[in-house]
């Protein structure tokens, strides 16, 4: 293609994406070419786009580009259009006709057999409503229900067609393929089934910063101070980002979504980020950027339903934004108060998630495991409400879950003991419910399963190192019986070494032989428990462990006489 019709081509692609599409393409474009600043795109319209591509690489590297991006953000049919344009077999044509799922309609309604499925997704992500998915499945044929889904598909604008066939090639890879090989690949090759494959490698520019914590007393939530000279900056605790072309200092606390629920129920919105109370000391920002975990892969719908609220000594505000990015919404004006980033509430959302876990102090194994949004605000209060516990860091689920949905967790150890059975996955903000995971002696790796109705979620496996602090746990076992060995050489009855006797042969810390040698051996009662004892503490932290246990379960009294710590950790 000439080169007049290759910059042709690429601004009228530009000028068929929405403002969101759009706004998504310039902020990748950022991303993926550094140099290339957010003010060089601000305000600009597709043509000085063009212009600005073709000008910074050549007519059909600016192409190449815009494809690659195009497949990023999941424009995908306007990515494959663009290439037919460069290879000259498509006629410029406005949007909405070219689309694949307009293109190939009558193949779709011909040869998609499992309709179900996708009909699931689409309800899940918003393009169709209950009413119309009762309807397409009261039909009797797969050709009838896809038939009477486009004619639905008219109603939600491009939008809705590209969530369908990004759906479609999920669920309906090789007839996708095979569509593409028959109609756009005939009569020469070309790249349209590998673009289809591209991804972009992400580069994260952001300089992320450690804020210093500072609480004064009587003050429930602690004081975040950063200071930056310009630059584009990530704070390592919020995730809140900032651009700056100066020095800036400022401070924020977290603050509670709780107070504001009936508030925000009544505006039909939920909370789609934490909570902050931002006070700029010195300087200014230029741009600001408030963490959120939504997920918005594969759903363009959902961009127009964010928001943010505002508030001030006159209420609250609830603000439009002006960029949403996969992580980040951006602030349209940088005037502070508290502000959080907010989700219109009536339909399915799928939210990005941590798992915390905590080990507790209780004599066995007993773990917390709590299943959150990935809020700061909230991970705070939960190591608050975990104070003295011991945190055990693992990966975080890697796919979003669904809120409102229910989940269960699973050990692969016949003695664990899980409770509740279920959670249901909801913000909250204050008392956040979690998993207790209890096992009797595990002395092994074992392996913990969060699972929905279609499978597994999320998996780790919980090591020997994560919840026994060896070397710390011998010293307070050791500890406490040899503050106690005198005491117990001279009060420890016959009955008592026998029944401790036959309880450490049960748990496998003695043997026969070591039975017998100690009762055989020593022929003073004294003499007995000293050997005892000092045989046990050979044998390590388990059988320390096991002989405290039998001695304060088989002799309360006499325990509580020698002041013997119930409790110790496992």
């Amino acid at each position: 293609m000439a080169s007049k019709n290759l910059r042709k081509a690429l601004a009228e692609t530009l000028e068929d994406l929405s403002r969101d599409d759009l706004r998504r393409f310039c902020f990748q474009l950022c991303i993926k070419e550094p140099w290339i600043k957010t003010s060089d795109l601000r305000g600009r319209n597709p043509i000085a786009i063009t212009d600005l591509l073709v000008s910074s690489f050549s007519e059909v590297d600016a192409v190449s580009v815009a494809v690659n991006i195009l497949n990023t953000i999941g424009c995908k049919a306007e990515a494959e259009t663009l290439v037919m344009k460069e290879r000259g077999q498509f006629t410029l044509h406005p949007r909405g006709k070219n689309h694949f799922v307009d293109k190939y309609q009558i193949q779709l309604i011909a040869e998609v057999r499992n309709v179900k499925p996708i009909l699931n997704e689409l309800l899940t992500k918003g393009v169709i409503q209950q009413e119309s998915y009762d309807k397409i499945m009261a039909l009797p044929t797969s050709q009838e229900k896809i038939r009477e889904l486009f004619v639905g598909l008219k109603a939600v604008g491009v939008g809705g067609k590209d969530i369908l066939y990004n759906i479609l090639e999920e669920l309906e890879p090789h007839l996708i393929e095979n569509i593409h090989q028959k109609n756009v690949l005939r009569g020469g090759s070309s790249n349209v089934g590998h673009l289809r494959n591209v991804t972009m490698e992400m580069r994260d520019d952001w300089i992320k910063v450690e804020p210093k914590v500072n609480r004064e007393d009587g003050e429930d939530a602690p004081t975040y101070s950063l200071q930056t000279e310009a630059g584009n900056f990530e704070c390592c605790v919020s995730g809140m980002r900032w651009v700056c072309k100066e020095k800036v200092s400022f401070k924020y606390r977290f603050g509670s979504w709780e107070e504001h629920t009936e508030r925000l129920e009544t505006m039909q919105y939920i909370p789609g980020g934490p909570l902050q109370d931002i006070t700029v000391i010195d300087g200014k920002f230029d741009e600001v950027y408030l963490p959120h975990w939504i997920c918005t892969d594969d759903n363009p719908t959902i961009l127009s339903k964010f928001a943010v609220l505002h508030i001030d000594t006159c209420g609250d505000v609830v603000e439009q934004v002006s960029e949403v990015t996969p992580s980040h919404v951006k602030l349209s004006e940088p005037i502070f108060s508290p502000r959080g980033v907010l989700m219109k509430a009536g339909f399915p959302v799928k939210i990005n998630c941590k798992v915390l876990i905590f080990k507790t102090n209780k004599a066995f194994l007993t773990l917390h495991v709590f299943l959150i949004p990935r809020d700061p605000a909230l991970q705070q209060t939960i190591k608050e409400l975990s104070s003295g516990y011991k945190m055990i860091e693992k990966p975080y689920p890697v796919k979003s879950l669904k809120m409102r949905n229910h989940f269960i967790l699973t050990a692969d150890k016949d003695s664990a003991e899980i409770s509740p059975e279920s959670l249901k996955l909801v913000y909250e903000s204050s008392d956040p419910n979690f998993f207790e995971v209890f096992i009797d002696s595990p002395d092994s790796n074992f392996q913990l399963t969060l699972s929905h109705e279609s499978g597994p979620v999320w998996t780790c496996v919980i090591r020997k190192d994560d919840y026994q602090n060896t070397g710390e746990i011998q010293v307070m076992y050791d500890h406490e019986l040899a503050r106690v060995r005198s005491t117990l050489v001279a009060n420890m009855s016959v009955e008592l070494i026998n029944q401790l006797l036959d309880d450490l042969l049960e748990d496998g810390v003695l043997n026969d032989g070591e039975k017998d040698s100690i009762l055989q051996e020593n022929s003073t009662r004294a003499d007995r428990v000293r050997c005892l004892i000092d045989m046990v503490k050979k044998k390590g932290c388990r059988a320390t462990r096991q002989i405290v246990t039998h001695l304060q379960r088989r002799d309360p009294s006499l325990s509580a006489e020698l002041g013997l710590a119930f409790g110790l950790p496992v």
